[in-house]
């Protein structure tokens, strides 16, 4: 692994561990609930990030169709809860993607690394390590809402004890 990525890679290894972790233990009914109308289900989040991960990898030049399309994407309506997929289903696809994203993560080169990314992110580095980086950091903010969805359910945190 190219040492200007190790760090930021490791946290993709945490926040995929954690992921597992907020969703272990919760029923359907459990995984739509919402503090609020306009709030994100942990499934939804879920879903967001699986598909932000298949975004990465895409990014990284191993490109793979998201199974449930945009559904998940920023700004996606949250009409009909009942409508979203499995969490089965997403999970299995986060685990395919995460796989797929660690070994390519692994390989990357210097010059991949330095390249420009094919979006820009809110980070002024516009290379595709800043965009591994910037996603990184967009994991963290969501497993973040995971850990205090959980909470607000009444389940243990995610890093308690």
């Amino acid at each position: 692994m190219h040492p200007s990525i190790a760090p930021v890679a490791q946290l993709f290894g945490v926040s995929t561990a954690l992921y597992e972790k907020a969703l272990a233990g919760l029923d359907r009914e459990t995984l739509l609930k919402r503090p609020g109308a306009e709030s994100n289900p942990i499934l939804w989040i879920a879903g967001h990030l699986a598909s932000s991960r298949y975004g990465l990898a895409t990014a990284l030049g191993r490109q793979r169709d998201v199974p449930w399309g945009k559904l998940f994407f920023r700004g996606a309506a949250l009409d009909d809860l009942s409508a979203l997929p499995e969490i089965g289903s997403i999970q299995e696809a986060w685990r395919d993607i995460s796989t797929l994203v660690a070994a390519r993560l692994e390989e990357l080169t210097e010059a991949e690394l330095s390249a420009p990314a094919p979006r820009s992110f809110a980070i002024p580095d516009r290379s595709i390590r800043g965009a591994i980086t910037f996603l990184a950091y967009h994991e963290g903010y969501h497993i973040g809402q995971m850990a205090f969805l959980r909470k607000w359910l009444g389940f243990p945190g995610l890093v308690d004890g």
